[in-house]
């Protein structure tokens, strides 16, 4: 008897693994975008991190004029995790425009019951029961 888990890992929808943007591509796009040497922008990104590391470090959020923030997290281990909110209208963006690929792009938005039937119609000798 299969369990959901499997199901859910052969069936269900999720993104294609994509060619990365390095970071060698980025500085062209901010290079092209701005007019500004490859240096400089170098300069900007490498104080960015620096800043945002100090502020972390202090234990404050760190926000970002284009909207995105950092928050450090305490750890029952006390480490500190970093939480990421990215600037809303990037992600609205991306959500609303999205050309990357989709696996399994049939299953987006089915219900369990509907993958469970879909499972149990491909395999039939390794059925799941609810």
């Amino acid at each position: 008897m299969a369990k959901k888990i499997k199901m859910w890992q052969e069936l269900g929808p999720r993104l294609a693994s994509a060619t990365p943007m390095d970071s060698e591509e980025m500085i062209d796009e901010l290079i092209a975008a701005t007019n500004q040497t490859r240096g400089s922008i170098l300069a900007v990104l490498s104080e960015l991190d620096v800043v945002i590391e100090k502020g972390l470090k202090a234990g404050r959020i760190v926000k970002l004029p284009n909207g995105t923030s950092f928050r450090p997290i305490g750890k029952k281990d006390g480490s500190i995790k970093i939480s990421l909110r990215l600037n809303p209208r990037v992600s609205g963006g991306v959500n609303s425009e999205f050309r990357g690929a989709w696996l399994n792009a049939a299953n987006i938005g089915k219900t369990e019951d509907e993958m469970v039937a879909l499972w149990n119609e491909l395999h039939p000798d390794d059925l799941i029961e609810d």
